[in-house]
């Protein structure tokens, strides 16, 4: 089969157009399967979050003097497995309560 003047032109821009509408198409498809993924995604975080929050407000407990040591020394170790260093290379300078 062969195509001359005009038919090979109309062939040409038909598979042009084609290939250009499924790219298009694919694009499209993409952006909605993106868009429903974040969706639902949005929903399953938000009820991960509202125990954790329910957490956070019931440990909100005033800190006691007695407490204070244990802060400092779960702070001093948290910061140490961080920075890779021992406990003992770290300094605490002072803590500020924070609203």
């Amino acid at each position: 089969m062969s195509f001359e003047g005009g038919a090979a032109l109309s062939s040409t821009l038909i598979t042009f157009l084609l290939g250009l509408g499924i790219v298009f198409a694919g694009l499209i498809a993409l952006i909605v399967i993106i868009k429903i993924m974040g969706a639902i995604m949005r929903g399953v975080g938000k009820k991960k979050e509202t125990p954790v929050q329910e957490a956070k407000q019931e440990s909100a407990a005033p800190v006691s003097e007695g407490n204070l040591g244990e802060i400092k020394a779960a702070a001093a170790a948290a910061i140490a497995s961080v920075l890779g260093e021992g406990v003992s290379g770290i300094r605490i300078v002072s803590f500020k309560k924070v609203d």
